[in-house]
């Protein structure tokens, strides 16, 4: 078997470390980078001028623009099929 002179065992286990540790810290600076793109005060500045978009449709909504669902007279909201009461106003919608 052949000696590993001192710098190929410092090359070694520097690829080691390198394979080892690298990993973790590109996980904890993508980490970091998400969390500075998070910004509360730009997500707070925004949503008071009004540019925040509006949520998602949830499942319901999705549900009662497939099913027929009625829609509400009070308020417009799309209810699911078969719904006596608006999830939005709680209005009867008999």
């Amino acid at each position: 078997m052949a000696q590993v002179g001192t710098f190929e065992l410092a090359v070694r286990l520097g690829v080691a470390t390198v394979a080892v540790v690298g990993p973790t810290l590109l996980f904890l600076g993508l980490w970091r980078l998400l969390l500075w793109l998070r910004d509360d005060e730009l997500v707070k500045a925004l949503a008071e001028r009004g540019v925040v978009e509006a949520p998602a449709p949830s499942p319901v909504d999705v549900l009662a623009g497939a099913s027929g669902g009625s829609e509400c007279g009070t308020c417009g909201t799309v209810n699911v099929r078969g719904a006596d009461v608006c999830r939005e106003c709680f209005s009867s919608l008999e």
